[in-house]
């Protein structure tokens, strides 16, 4: 589908369906990945998942704009409200595809990673944003409430000085693959995957650290059952500032586990079929 991006930026998003037929009662899970990378970054996940929940799950993802599949320059988003158009644009195609159908009661779980939390949290803070359909349950993983990385100070005045010229300026990234997990093999396979950016845009880092800003204080107006999953040796997100966010929330809405050796892309860290175990525990779990 076409982004909000300006330029003719498309989408690309799937669904993951089962081998054996579903059941009456399907969980729909909705998953976002984080920054510079993809939905297939993810894919043991799905499989697992749909392994252990076959006949009862049905995953739908999308990449999001200048990332993966997606259109539009690589690791840039020209505002950051566009993700959570783009995301809403994509749960309205769900809906039209796993919602409208009467041979199946739908429950909705998001799972998001990183920068996709903060999509997840940006889209549904917004009080002028309508969701089709109910969300049951959020599993956060390592969400971006506050990135570790700060942008010199030099690059915001630039960026404010000349916006046309600097907001496309590509900075290598200061982490790299083994900064992310200490899996080797999923670290090599993050070097060597062509559709990840290697780079970000300046612009897509100011616009991160405005949408991490608007969710001070909204944390006391959040009524999502939420599992925040959290690395305690995350070099890429500030999990402190998860912690304060998460502290403000009602207490009986919330589930946190945290991981104190493991780093940011749990999901693809040595420990990730305990958290993935963990995950489908919470999607099971009636209250």
């Amino acid at each position: 589908f076409e982004s909000f991006e300006k330029g003719k930026v498309h989408i690309f998003y799937q669904h993951y369906l089962p081998k054996k037929k579903l059941n009456k009662k399907i969980y729909h899970i909705v998953f976002q990945h984080g920054v510079i990378e993809h939905q297939f970054r993810h894919i043991v996940l799905f499989n697992y998942l749909m392994e252990k929940l076959n006949g009862q799950i049905v995953i739908s993802a999308m990449d999001l704009a200048g990332h993966g599949k997606s259109g539009g320059h690589r690791a840039y988003i020209s505002e950051f409200d566009n993700f959570s158009k783009d995301w809403l644009k994509f749960l309205n195609i769900c809906h039209e595809r796993f919602y409208e159908n009467e041979e199946h009661e739908v429950e909705t779980i998001v799972i998001s990673h990183s920068l996709g939390g903060l999509v997840v949290l940006n889209t549904l803070t917004n009080q002028e944003y309508e969701l089709p359909f109910n969300i049951s349950k959020l599993v956060f993983s390592n969400p971006c409430i506050a990135p570790s990385i700060e942008l010199p100070g030099a690059i915001k005045r630039a960026v404010t000085k000349f916006p046309m010229a600097a907001s496309k300026l590509r900075l290598p990234l200061i982490y790299g693959a083994y900064d992310l997990t200490h899996d080797s093999e999923r670290a090599i396979a993050f070097i060597k995957d062509p559709l990840i950016s290697k780079a970000v845009t300046v612009k897509v880092g100011i616009e991160i650290l405005k949408a991490c800003d608007k969710l001070v204080g909204h944390s006391y107006f959040f009524q999502f059952k939420s599992f925040f999953i959290l690395s305690g040796d995350d070099k890429i997100v500030d999990n402190s500032k998860a912690d304060i966010f998460i502290s403000g929330m009602d207490k009986s809405l919330v589930k946190v586990k945290k991981y104190p050796k493991m780093y940011h892309d749990i999901l693809n860290e040595t420990c990730r079929i305990e958290v993935f175990d963990e995950i489908i525990n919470y999607i099971k779990k009636n209250k």
